[in-house]
């Protein structure tokens, strides 16, 4: 179980790291108005948006773990 917290406490910090990313992406784009800003943010979004998607297939499988768990004692 604890290298499921670990799985878990990683992804937290890549979401938390990647949206942190797009955020000043996004400020630096902004005030700046360059298209390399630009780009960056657009490549910082998609990677917020990757992790993102991760997180939510670790919560899906965990669930799916912890249901077929629960199921089995039944």
């Amino acid at each position: 179980m604890s290298s499921l917290e670990a799985l878990r406490n990683r992804l937290d910090r890549a979401q938390e790291s990647a949206v942190r990313n797009k955020d000043d992406a996004l400020l630096q784009a902004a005030e700046s108005a360059d298209i390399n800003d630009m780009h960056a943010y657009n490549e910082a979004a998609r990677k917020a948006q990757l992790v993102s998607t991760v997180v939510s297939e670790e919560l899906r499988a965990q669930h799916g773990l912890t249901k077929a768990i629960i199921d089995g004692i039944q």
